[in-house]
Formats: structure tokens, C-alpha cells, sequence
């Protein structure tokens, strides 16, 4: 069973695991592409992403490619149920891309 964790069930990226963020894609990047991608990563009782589903996409497939690709690889603290057991949950998150 997956919950919402738009409810009471927190959950939250896992400050003592190195999620690095998405690298840009050289690519995306000489093409001048920027934007924003929205995600939710389903999480297992174990802290990983079961699935990356991408809500909102920057309008650039590499971009999208990236952010779906890096948030796969990331660890987390899993929501925790009424008697304190780690369960699925899920969570939005957003990534920007922007050049400098």
C-alpha cells in the first residue's frame, strides 16, 4: 500500500546520504535550454525511490531526463505509520535548471 504524504505521514530527503543534484546536460546547455521540472518520487520502506514520475516537464527532454535520472539515485527518510514502521509514501520535488 502507497500513501500521500500530503496527509501526516512526513517524509524528507536524507541529509546524511549524498544526493548530489542533477548534473546539466552539456547538451541542454549549449543549446541554452533552462526551465523547471516537477517530479514525485515514490519511496519504499526503505528510503529509495521505487519510481520518479515527472508531474510538470521544463519543455526539454534532456533537462527531464536528468532531474528523473539524479532523483532516482537519491536516499530518503521514509514516512513512518501510526506505530512507527517505515512505509511508501510520496513526494513532489522540484529541480531547476538555470545557466549562469
Amino acid at each position: 500500500m502507497t500513501n500521500d504524504i500530503s496527509g501526516d505521514i512526513p517524509v524528507s530527503p536524507d541529509p546524511s546520504a549524498p544526493n548530489l543534484p542533477p548534473r546539466y546536460p552539456p547538451e541542454a546547455a549549449r543549446r541554452g535550454q533552462q526551465g523547471t521540472v516537477l517530479l514525485v518520487v515514490t519511496i519504499g520502506p526503505a528510503g529509495t525511490a521505487s519510481g520518479v514520475s515527472i508531474t510538470q516537464s521544463s519543455g526539454y527532454v534532456l533537462l527531464d531526463r536528468a532531474a528523473q535520472q539524479a532523483v532516482a539515485r537519491w536516499r530518503f527518510r521514509p514516512g513512518l505509520d501510526g506505530d512507527g514502521v517505515p512505509v511508501s509514501s510520496h513526494l513532489p520535488i522540484r529541480i531547476r535548471f538555470v545557466l549562469d
